[in-house]
């Protein structure tokens, strides 16, 4: 039963399985209904990074936290649990997941109130609109943390619904709650930290185009703090093809949305790691510049060694990476920093 549902992931992940019958897509999306999980859903998830800081231990940290949910041949589905910790200041990158079978009526309702114990891995995750608790332990490290948030700015509804289009190639349900105030305690072996900051929460539904094995994918959170503003930005490359295209959402101190199209988007490549894993080759400097917005921006990771590794069958692996990043230019002449978070799917599929 373990490999038939490793199997039946690997297939969403690849492209093998098209959308399912009952991925609906509606004029918008309905809060805080669509925070539930959607049970019949191809390809979905819950997803949480951002830094943190022990300012009486001057230490910093970044955190992911994402459930993944997943019912393409509306059968009985399961979950993936994944949890990453990044220590900039040793370049130690900790992360662990578990697969879970589960009935796909399971977790259906709100508030959430979803919980996890197998294998070493213990986690719960509940709550909705912004306002959330977190626990989770893993069992491949000696680190485990606390989250709890607070609603800070208010939910963006990408491309003014909350469904993106992602050119012809993919539509998903996507909102975001861009600054979440948290506070958190971080346990690494010995070390035990009070940390707080600001989360960024992602929900996205009806994505398995997104993740397709033809497309690689790249994804960008900034939170910049001079101006109090976010950054989302993507971009989709189709591998068969060499298109790529850009995307993303602007919102400023107010809450303000601005819905970026491709030719408002400049992204240049300046430095790359190659993963002595997956042979991928990874961007790991870029220049970001959207003319209209009279923004300007140097990204770089925290570290390159961020990468992750999830087997799905013995002779199987999915590789991505997903990253603690930091964010230095100019927003309408203010120059502002920024605590940023990367992730980049498929690039091992590039060569």
């Amino acid at each position: 039963m373990r490999i038939l549902f490793a199997c039946c992931m690997l297939l969403v992940l690849s492209c093998q399985v098209s959308y399912n019958a009952s991925d609906v897509f509606k004029e918008k999306a309905e809060l805080p209904k669509d925070e539930a999980p959607h049970t019949k859903n191809s390809l979905e998830w819950w997803y949480f990074t951002g830094h943190l800081e022990d300012t009486v231990k001057n230490k910093q940290l970044g955190v992911e936290y994402v459930v993944f949910h997943f019912n393409p041949t509306n059968v009985k589905g399961g979950w993936l649990l994944n949890m990453a910790v990044s220590d900039p200041e040793t370049g130690d990158f900790y992360y662990d997941h578990k697969f879970f079978m589960k009935s796909k009526e399971e977790f259906g309702s709100l508030p959430l109130q979803m919980s996890w114990d197998k294998g070493g891995v213990v986690s719960s995750f509940s709550g909705q609109e912004g306002v959330y608790q977190i626990k989770a332990q893993m069992s491949e490290h000696e680190v485990s943390y606390e989250l709890s948030t607070q609603a800070g700015k208010g939910v963006v509804l990408h491309d003014g619904v909350g469904y993106e289009n992602y050119g012809d190639y993919a539509k998903a349900g996507y909102y975001t709650y861009p600054r979440l105030p948290t506070k958190a305690k971080v346990k690494i072996a010995d070390q035990s930290y009070e940390m707080q900051g600001d989360l960024w929460y992602d929900r996205q539904w009806n994505c398995s185009g997104v993740w397709e094995r033809k497309v690689a994918w790249d994804w960008f959170s900034i939170q910049f703090e001079e101006s109090q503003s976010e950054l989302m930005l993507y971009r989709l490359y189709h591998i068969k093809d060499s298109v790529q295209f850009f995307g993303g959402t602007y919102t400023d101190k107010a809450g303000n949305r601005t819905d970026l199209e491709d030719a408002q988007i400049q992204i240049e490549e300046v430095a790359h790691w190659r993963s002595p894993d997956s042979d991928a080759k990874y961007p790991t400097e870029w220049e970001i510049k959207i003319p209209d917005l009279k923004l300007s921006t140097k990204l770089k990771v925290a570290f390159p060694e961020q990468e992750l590794a999830l087997p799905f069958t013995p002779f199987s692996k999915f590789y991505y990476w997903e990253g603690m990043s930091y964010a230095e230019g100019e927003i309408d002449g203010v120059k502002v920093k920024g605590k940023s978070y990367v992730e980049m799917t498929n690039r091992f599929r590039i060569k």
